[in-house]
């Protein structure tokens, strides 16, 4: 009989505690790191629109040089050739962003460290093709460079224009992922120093309960 007092007791007592025992909260969402992500990713749709905008008055002067003599006709050539450039790149991340966001906040809400993991191989391989990106850029403005002292000293108009045209475009692209990279580095930085939190918010998880008294 007291053993059947001690089995009803402990079966009374669990009970009690599964009852005020209610289900586990919602994981938590780091809040700046959640705003980090969407700075980044509107700095870069907004970088995308002028991408866009610019591609245009590009592409407007360098039809309206290629009117004029031949020193403006070889800028002009130039300046129509990078222009479809930016309009592509420019298009591509603006029609990608909000897509990729909201797949990004869905994956930092129920995965942490998997987005952390995620986008760090990703950011690494963007600021990776930011050092190509220069190489090739600096590359074009020193043969433009070349392009524009052969034309002088040639006396020949059009391909001194050709070359200021492609020494114009180098230094517009170098200006333009200039800034890309720092966005980029920054919002890696940011990623980084949410390892530690990431890592808090996944055991806090696995450990929170919510009581009701």
């Amino acid at each position: 009989m007291k053993h059947f007092a001690v089995i009803l007791c402990m079966t009374l007592c669990l009970q009690s505690m599964w009852a005020v025992a209610g289900p586990a909260e919602p994981r938590p969402v780091d809040r700046a790191m959640l705003g980090a992500m969407r700075e980044y990713f509107h700095e870069e749709k907004s970088a995308a629109k002028m991408a866009i905008f610019g591609s245009a008055l590009i592409g407007g002067a360098g039809a309206y040089l290629t009117s004029q003599s031949d020193l403006g006709r070889g800028a002009g050539y130039a300046l129509i050739g990078v222009a479809p450039i930016a309009l592509i790149v420019g298009g591509t991340v603006y029609a990608r962003t909000n897509s990729q966001l909201r797949r990004l906040e869905d994956q930092l809400e129920a995965a942490p460290l998997d987005y952390r993991r995620d986008e760090l191989a990703r950011m690494a391989k963007v600021n990776q093709q930011f050092y190509y990106l220069r190489i090739a850029e600096y590359s074009l403005f020193g043969a433009g460079a070349l392009t524009t002292a052969i034309g002088a000293a040639k006396g020949a108009g059009l391909t001194t224009g050709v070359g200021i045209g492609l020494m114009i475009d180098a230094a517009l692209l170098l200006l333009f992922d200039h800034f890309a990279e720092v966005r980029a580095q920054t919002y890696t930085q940011r990623l980084t120093e949410f390892g530690a939190a990431a890592r808090t918010i996944d055991v806090v998880q696995g450990l929170s309960f919510s009581y009701g008294y």
